[in-house]
């Protein structure tokens, strides 16, 4: 049976053992705010169903509503200014975070398992950041088993974020965005997964494995504790002639010994 190894030393910006902690406190962040956001939009969901922003947003993704002339009026001869627009967060960003790319009905179910699932994320970072501190790699599970749903349940949103753009373009640029979102955290899950490996070798006794790059090589030579063998001296200029490798040349004459009959 083949043996998957994630091999990372260290970060592009610190090693390894930072940026875990670092990826700790920012699924931490961006889970509480996208709670948040999926609170409110399941709660207006079920108090206003489609009638809030959902309605709005399709017609001016479908071009049958010109967003531009509804941001002024024109009433008594006074220009009223007016706030809400279909442009705002709700039919960009609200297309991943309020899925308002689904109508109420099915709008509500995504909401309510986003919500678990974010929910379930928080407390998974924080038990995160307990497993890095107690070096405890079986904490790092709970998270990684989450992120894997997250990102799969995100590639889904994003197909259908694509799907209902109907050629709007700031639809088009959010389904874009969350798109390299998903592959950052994709990023993100491997760098964990090689702190989990990591402390598991330590804990079991198992020496980190050395890739030789000399040459551009990306082999495991050997490891840690063991006797490195130590490269020849390079030749020098006064004992290496190159006339003594050169194929000498004989003109015509055969050189083969005579033969005897």
């Amino acid at each position: 049976m083949a043996k998957v190894e994630v091999q990372i030393r260290r970060c592009f910006c610190c090693g390894l053992s930072v940026a875990t902690s670092v990826i700790a406190i920012y699924t931490f962040l961006l889970y509480l705010l996208l709670l948040i956001a999926a609170g409110i939009a399941y709660s207006d969901t079920v108090n206003n169903g489609d009638a809030s922003h959902y309605n709005s947003c399709e017609l001016e993704a479908q071009g049958k509503i010109n967003a531009e002339n509804r941001k002024l009026t024109f009433t008594g001869g006074k220009t009223v200014v007016v706030v809400q627009d279909s442009t705002s967060y709700h039919c960009s960003l609200g297309l991943y975070t309020e899925e308002l790319k689904y109508s109420a009905n099915n709008r509500s179910v995504s909401l309510f398992i986003d919500i678990l699932l974010y929910g379930s994320l928080i407390l998974a970072s924080i038990i995160l950041l307990i497993g890095l501190c107690s070096y405890n790699h079986w904490l790092l599970l709970p998270w990684a088993f989450l992120m894997i749903i997250d990102i799969v349940r995100g590639f889904i949103s994003v197909f259908f974020i694509f799907w209902y753009s109907y050629g709007n373009l700031a639809r088009v640029a959010t389904g874009i965005f969350f798109l390299g979102l998903q592959f950052l955290h994709i990023s993100l899950w491997m760098i964990i997964a090689a702190k989990f490996q990591r402390i598991y070798n330590r804990r079991n006794g198992i020496p980190d494995k050395v890739y030789d790059v000399r040459g551009g090589s990306r082999a495991p030579s050997t490891y840690y504790g063991e006797t490195h063998a130590v490269a020849p001296p390079p030749h020098r200029g006064g004992d290496y002639y190159p006339d003594q490798h050169r194929q000498q040349q004989y003109g015509h004459y055969d050189q083969q010994p005579p033969y005897r009959y």
